[in-house]
């Protein structure tokens, strides 16, 4: 929710390529992503400090900040990597 607003999204099916990252924080209008790796427009792979068993995201693959970190120091994600989402 966002200044009284609920939003609703969904991870886009289809399959993609990251396109843009971030080596950081970063800060957008539906929350923070730590470590960002963008695959279609504003959706990416990003870590976070609470990662459930269900959808709570709003379209984001979330992971654990400990599994990006990993996904970063092996170069494991890089611009261009193909991301497959089902």
């Amino acid at each position: 929710m966002l200044d009284g607003t609920r939003f609703s999204a969904q991870t886009p099916e289809g399959h993609f390529t990251v396109t843009a990252q971030i080596n950081g924080l970063d800060i957008s209008p539906l929350g923070t992503l730590w470590r960002p790796k963008f695959f279609d427009s504003g959706f990416a792979l990003h870590g976070d400090t609470d990662v459930p068993p269900y959808p709570v995201s709003h379209g984001c693959v979330r992971v654990s900040n400990q599994a990006i970190d990993w996904i970063w120091a092996n170069n494991l994600a890089p611009i261009g990597t193909e991301v497959w989402v089902y």
